[in-house]
This record gives C-alpha cells, sequence and structure tokens, in this order.
C-alpha cells in the first residue's frame, strides 16, 4: 500500500474493503497494521490501535496513538474526535517520544476539530509536557503549535474565552527555559486582542494573581496591538520599571517600546531613569540610529561601571555589536569615544575571554587591533586579526599597505587558532590588491618549510584563488621545496592540474602519487576540474599513472577513472588495464581491480576483443605444467568471470562469450556455469527468447546438476510482454530437456513470472505441466508452489 493518502479519499465502506485483505495479509507486522489502520473507518481500527498503543514495547505505542488520533481525524465526527483526544492521556504520560508524537498529530488537525477538543485534555496534555523533566524542545513545539492554532481558531470564532484560555496555557510553554526560537506575536485583529485581554484581566480566562513573567509573555502575545491596549502598555512600563528579574524587565522594556509612535520618547525616558536600558536591542537600535543625543549618558555609563543598572546587575564588560552604517551617524567625539571604550575592554586583562573578543572584533583602529594581535590570548588575538582583515579590505582606515600585509602574514606563520585567522584575513586582504601584487605575498609563505603545515595550507588555497601565469611559477616553486610537506603538496596539486599539459607540471605529480594525502588530492572525487583544453594531456596524464606507477597509485588510478577518464583515452586505458590484469610481476589488489575496471569499460573502447585477448594469454598460462603458474592464471579467470559476472551493462557478449569458453577450457566449470546462467537471465531481461544461452548453460551443466547456480534472488519484469515472452520461450525449452537442472531452472522462471503476475496466464498451465515433470525433484519441488500464497 505505497498511497495512504489517495486510500484515505475513499468513501469509508470503500477504504475498509480495500484495506482490511491487506491488512489480513500482514497481520504479523505491526508497522502495517498502524499505516493501514489509520486510514480504516475508526470503528473498525479503534479496537486493534488500542491494542497496540496498550503494548509494553514502545516502537508500538509510539505509532499507534498518532494513527489512532490520524483515524479520527479522517472520520471527521467531533464528538468522537473530542472522545478520542480526551482518551490519549497515558500518550501525555509516557515517554517524551510518545508524547511528542501524539502533540504533534492534534496540533495538526483541522480547526473544526481543534474547538472539539475539551479544555480540560488541553490543559492536562500541555501542562503534564510541560512539567515532564524529559520533554525536548520538539515536544514543546508540538505543545505550543497546537496552543497556537486553537487560540487563533477560537478567535476566528469569536470564541474570546476560550482564545484567552489557550493563551494563558501558551505562557507556560513559552516561557519554559528548554525552548527554543523566537517569540512571535499570536495572529489576532485588534478587537479580538482587546477581547483576549479583557477576559484574561477580569479573571475568566486566568487566575487574577497573573505573576507579571507570565503576563510579559501574554503581552508578548498580543504585542502587533499593544498600543491598542493602554492597561496592559502601562503594566509593561511598571514591569520595566520595577521588576527585579532582569531578564523579564529587558522584555518587558522592548514591548513598551514597541508602537513606533512613542518609541524615540519612551526609549528617552528608560535610559534617563537608567542607562542599563540601553542594553536592550530594540532600545540601542533606536538610540543608534534615531536618538544619538541619548548616547553620551550611555556611553559614560558604559565606561564607568560597565552599564550597570536594573537590566545588568553586575558591572561586566558590555559589547554589542553595530553596524558601520549606525555609528557612521554618530558625531566624530562619540564615535571615538566608543572606539577607546572598546579598545579598553579588549584589552582588559580582568575580563572575560568572551567579552574581550566581541570588543576585538569591533575595534576599527588599526594601531589597536595590531596590539591586540600581538599581545593579547589567542581568541582575542584572532578576533582582532580578523577585524583587521575586515578593516583593511573595506578600506574603512585607509588602502591595503605592504605594512599591513606583511603584519597579517607575520601572525599567519604562528599556527594554530590565531594562524587559521591571519590567513582568513590574508585572503579577505588580497582581495583588495590586484592579483598581479598580491602573489609574492602567500607565495612566500607557502615556500618556508618553517611556517607551520596548517598556515602553508591555508597559504596554498589563498594563492589558488589568484590568477595568472604568476601563481602557477609560484606553486612549483612551492612544491620544489625540499622540506615541503606532503599535506602542503596535497593542497597544491589540484591547482596544478590547471596547467597539466606542461610536462615538467605531469612529471612532477607523477613523482609526488607515491604519497597518500597527493593521490587522494588528484584522484578524489573533489579535484577541481581541468580546463577543457587539457582534457587529452589529463588522461595521457593518467594513462601514465597506470603504466609507470607503483601498485597504491595504479589502484588507485583503476577506481577513478571512470570519474576522470575522457572518451578520448579510453582505448589506452582498456589496453593498459588489459596488460596490467595479466602482467604476472603485479599485485594482486593491481591486477583484481584492473579486471574489475576492465569489465565496467564501455564496448566502444574495444573491450570486448581486448578482454578476449587477455583472456586467452591467462588460458594458455592456465596450461602451464608449472602449478604456480597454472594457480596464478587460474586465480584471475575466477576474477575476471566475477567481474564480468557482475557487470550491469547489458553489453559485451563478446567478453561474456569469451570468459566462458576460457573458463570450460580452463576446467572452471561452476564458474562458468554460473557466467552463463546469468547471461542468459539477463537475455530474458531485454527479451530476448534466442535458445542459445540456455543450450550452452545446459551443456555446461551436463551431468552434474550441483554446477547450477542458487536461484533465491531471481527477478526479472514478467508484466512487460516482452520479457513474460522470452521467459515462456525459455520455460518451454528447458521443460522439453528433461533432465532435473533444466526442470529447476524452468520452475524457478514460472515461480517468479507467476508471483510478479499475481499468476495470469500462462503460468498456472506451466507450474501444472512442471508437476509432472519426468525429473521427481523437479516434480516435488512443483506441488510445493502454492499460486494462492501472495508472499
Amino acid at each position: 500500500m505505497s498511497d495512504l493518502a489517495a486510500v484515505a479519499a475513499l468513501e469509508p465502506d470503500d477504504r475498509a474493503a480495500l484495506l482490511v485483505p491487506w491488512m489480513d495479509r500482514r497481520m504479523h507486522s505491526g508497522r502495517a497494521m498502524r499505516r493501514g489502520a489509520g486510514g480504516l473507518p475508526l470503528a473498525l481500527a479503534e479496537p486493534a490501535l488500542r491494542e497496540q498503543a496498550s503494548d509494553h514495547r514502545m516502537h508500538r505505542r509510539l505509532f499507534a496513538w498518532p494513527a489512532l488520533l490520524a483515524c479520527a481525524e479522517l472520520d471527521g465526527d467531533p464528538q468522537e474526535y473530542a472522545r478520542i483526544a480526551a482518551s490519549c492521556e497515558r500518550a501525555w504520560h509516557d515517554r517524551n517520544d510518545v508524547r511528542h508524537l501524539a502533540l504533534a498529530q492534534l496540533a495538526d488537525a483541522p480547526p473544526h476539530l481543534l474547538m472539539a477538543v475539551g479544555e480540560r485534555v488541553l490543559r492536562d496534555a500541555v501542562m503534564t509536557a510541560v512539567q515532564s523533566r524529559d520533554s525536548t524542545a520538539a515536544t514543546l513545539a508540538a505543545a505550543e503549535r497546537w496552543l497556537r492554532r486553537t487560540a487563533e481558531s477560537a478567535a476566528a470564532r469569536g470564541d474570546t474565552r476560550r482564545a484567552a484560555f489557550a493563551a494563558r496555557l501558551l505562557c507556560h510553554v513559552i516561557d519554559d527555559p528548554r525552548r527554543a526560537g523566537p517569540r512571535e506575536p499570536l495572529r489576532l485583529d485588534a478587537r479580538t486582542a482587546r477581547s483576549v485581554w479583557s477576559t484574561v484581566a477580569a479573571g475568566q480566562g486566568a487566575p487574577l494573581d497573573t505573576p507579571p513573567e507570565t503576563l510579559t509573555t501574554l503581552a508578548g502575545l498580543l504585542a502587533s496591538h499593544l498600543a491598542e491596549l493602554p492597561a496592559l502598555e502601562d503594566l509593561m512600563r511598571r514591569t520595566a520599571e520595577q521588576h527585579d528579574d532582569p531578564e523579564v524587565a529587558a522584555r518587558a522594556a522592548a514591548l513598551w517600546i514597541r508602537p513606533p509612535a512613542t518609541r524615540e520618547r519612551r526609549c528617552a525616558e528608560l535610559v534617563r531613569l537608567d542607562p542599563s536600558f540601553a542594553a536592550v536591542p530594540e532600545v540601542l537600535r533606536t538610540l543608534a540610529t534615531r536618538r544619538t543625543d541619548l548616547l553620551d549618558d550611555v556611553l559614560e555609563a558604559a565606561v564607568r561601571d560597565g552599564l550597570r543598572g536594573r537590566v545588568r546587575p553586575r558591572a561586566t564588560p558590555w559589547a554589542p555589536r553595530l553596524r558601520p552604517a549606525d555609528t557612521g551617524r554618530w558625531l566624530p567625539y562619540q564615535r571615538g569615544k566608543w572606539a577607546a571604550y572598546l579598545a579598553a575592554v579588549a584589552s582588559d586583562e580582568r575580563a572575560p575571554s568572551r567579552e574581550r573578543a566581541d570588543a576585538a572584533a569591533l575595534v576599527g583602529s588599526r594601531e589597536e587591533l595590531t596590539a591586540l594581535a600581538a599581545n593579547a590570548p589567542q581568541p582575542v588575538a584572532a578576533a582582532a586579526l580578523g577585524a583587521l582583515g575586515s578593516v583593511g579590505a573595506l578600506g574603512t582606515t585607509g588602502p591595503v599597505t605592504a605594512e599591513l600585509l606583511n603584519t597579517v602574514l607575520r601572525h599567519a606563520g604562528a599556527g594554530g587558532v590565531r594562524g587559521r585567522a591571519a590567513m582568513s584575513a590574508v585572503r579577505r586582504l588580497l582581495d583588495a590588491v590586484p592579483d598581479s601584487e598580491a602573489v609574492a605575498l602567500p607565495a612566500s609563505l607557502l615556500r618556508n618549510p618553517a611556517n607551520p603545515v596548517g598556515t602553508r595550507k591555508e597559504a596554498g588555497r589563498a594563492l589558488g584563488a589568484l590568477t595568472g601565469p604568476a601563481v602557477v611559477e609560484a606553486f612549483l616553486a612551492a612544491w620544489d621545496e625540499p622540506a615541503q610537506h606532503r599535506d602542503v603538496r596535497a593542497v597544491i596539486a589540484p591547482y596544478l592540474l590547471r596547467a597539466i599539459d606542461r610536462a615538467d607540471i605531469a612529471d612532477r605529480l607523477s613523482a609526488g602519487m607515491r604519497e597518500q594525502a597527493v593521490r587522494e588530492a588528484v584522484l578524489g572525487p573533489r579535484t577541481p576540474s581541468v580546463p577543457r583544453g587539457h582534457r587529452t594531456s589529463y588522461t595521457a596524464f593518467l594513462n601514465g599513472l597506470l603504466r609507470d606507477g607503483d601498485d597504491d597509485t595504479v589502484v588507485a588510478t583503476c577506481r577513478a577513472l571512470p570519474a576522470h577518464l575522457g572518451a578520448d583515452g579510453s582505448t589506452d586505458a582498456v589496453r593498459l588495464l588489459a596488460e596490467l590484469s595479466v602482467d604476472p610481476t603485479r599485485s594482486r589488489d593491481v591486477w583484481q581491480t584492473a579486471v574489475q575496471q576492465l569489465a565496467s569499460m564501455p564496448p566502444e573502447a574495444s573491450t570486448p576483443s581486448v578482454m578476449a585477448s587477455a583472456l586467452r594469454t591467462l588460458l594458455l598460462r592456465a596450461r602451464s605444467g608449472d602449478p604456480h603458474i597454472r594457480a596464478g592464471a587460474l586465480r584471475r579467470l575466477d576474477a575476471c568471470a566475477t567481474a564480468i559476472g557482475n557487470r550491469q551493462s547489458v553489453d559485451g557478449h563478446q567478453a561474456v562469450k569469451a570468459a566462458i569458453d576460457a573458463l570450460e577450457e580452463a576446467g572452471l566449470f561452476p564458474q562458468a556455469v554460473r557466467l552463463a546462467q546469468e547471461a542468459a537471465l539477463r537475455a530474458v531481461r531485454r527479451g530476448d527468447a534466442a535458445p542459445a544461452p540456455w543450450e550452452r548453460l545446459l551443456e555446461l551443466i551436463g551431468e552434474r546438476p550441483e554446477r547450477l547456480s542458487p536461484m533465491g534472488s531471481l527477478h526479472f519484469d514478467a508484466d512487460d510482454r516482452g520479457i513474460a515472452a522470452a521467459a515462456l520461450e525459455a520455460v518451454r525449452l528447458l521443460r522439453g530437456h528433461g533432465s532435473g537442472a533444466a526442470g529447476r531452472l524452468a520452475l524457478a522462471l514460472v515461480r517468479t513470472a507467476g508471483r510478479t503476475t499475481d499468476w495470469k496466464d500462462p503460468w498456472p498451465d506451466e507450474l501444472t505441466a512442471l508437476r509432472e515433470h519426468p525429473d521427481p525433484d523437479t516434480s516435488v519441488e512443483a506441488l510445493l508452489v502454492d499460486p494462492g500464497d501472495a508472499g
């Protein structure tokens, strides 16, 4: 049953007629029972789903409750849905995974069913989720969605009491510290928002002694219309000014200043009352962009005690992130005071590292940043170096100079987090200067073996982002450095591939392929693409690796051929693979990988004829009187048979025939039979009714039926008319042969075709004929086949 959504569109009686037989055949599969029951009429599905919901195995309960709710939802009766929802109390008190899926199912119910759920059920489910220790953010998100949809649906229907009840419960979910995500207001119109607040204020939807933090959350849910709720607005002002909890006071302040018409005035009131309100992001944004006249008091408080106050009870450094476009509005002396404050925080040895790093990232003075990069701890120095790259690239403090680049490059040689940050700054600075001038800077860093490996790798990547002939020469100079690390060469190698048409570069890369890191960089799937004009040179390079590389290089090249070999080099590659396949001096890994790759090469590259020639060479060795030579040749013939048999292409019949003949002459009859059997079955799969493959298979089996390979995984599309005709011809040919092996083959074909087509004609008649087969084993096996068994 692949599409239960289509089944759900049927009438209840039609759904039952379709699903009940399907479920009866899968009665031992709990998953199938739950999937099918979700589409049944509720009266039929409820007993089975209740049983699974009470099972001691959690995975059954996990899906039984949502299936039961989905079934009631499909039924569409609000009273029945309310009854089922009320009966899910065990799901709320179950493990979190069970609770989460049940809540998620309830949250997506249609609006008319949401309204049917009783308030007691709503309260019990949500409060259990909030109070359970194992509830996760995902579970709370499902409960929040359920409550939001309930509140908004109730408001749309004019039921403000229910909307207020859901909003009050929603406050508990939003206030839970495990909840993740922003605090979004409810989608209500102004009239409904006033009604909800009036209901709450009158004590009809919540107790009169609702704590201020909960009312602050409720105000956030009604924030879109807060200007039309003066009592709630005034409550937010008092909460911001008087509440002891800094987090609640900050949220209340953000809500109080939300109305645009009064935002600037209210921000001024808050800051004059307590400068620490500037730490509220909404207040700070207004001060930085609209009320810069209030910044003096804020900056003085920040310098004096770290903006300590109601919102920031502890005197800790304060370094908010402000956009340059915002600070650009300030007066020069304000920007100077702000820069000095940030520099002081970044340099303060007593301040926590995180605050110091945040402040360093905002410093805009090259001199201050240079000093921090040289003297501060690593996290702070790394932030300073990142800021130095940004400041230099933007040109806000002047053009990029050689002194600036040298300063950053000097730190890039230090390694660690400081070195990585410096190299990131180098790349940003290089973007701001012409490529012709920028090449020498990372090139000097890349060549110096005294620099850390990580720094040289970053320098190589920075150099690779540049263009021009000087870049290639810089990479070659770094490659030729005698003490250069292999990982650095692995970074350089993909960039050298861009100039693979140069013989000196191809020679260097070929010699470097002995290092695993370089091999992976050149032949890996993420290797940068070679320019179109150099594909011929790249193909010649790959063929050279096959011909002259060591064993590890050859194996890696063989495996990379499908992804990197061009069509113009396929013929040479096939020839080289064949030579590797028969080369007696090569290791087992090499010739085995070469054989596998040779069998998968396209026939357009003369693969069948080259494969046949290699098989003849191995056959000659298999006839040797030397046991060592004979054993080696037989092993390679066996590998060839396996590789050809595993090939999924229907082409290359010449290679298959040559392999079967070679295996037969070498005495490898089981391998020859396996290959011939697969060739005959592939002929059927492509609708070829020729008798030759089956006759050849029976000839190889002879009087030894044990040579026949197992047929348990046989498959073909018997619904296709051409394939069915070919299979029928093969069955009648095999049945007429009369031998036990032929009977087993014919029975396997009939069994597969019958099950595929649900035993449509002519397969029942063929099964009947096989039950009278002269071979007693075939006859008995045919009697055991039950056409009524759909499995």
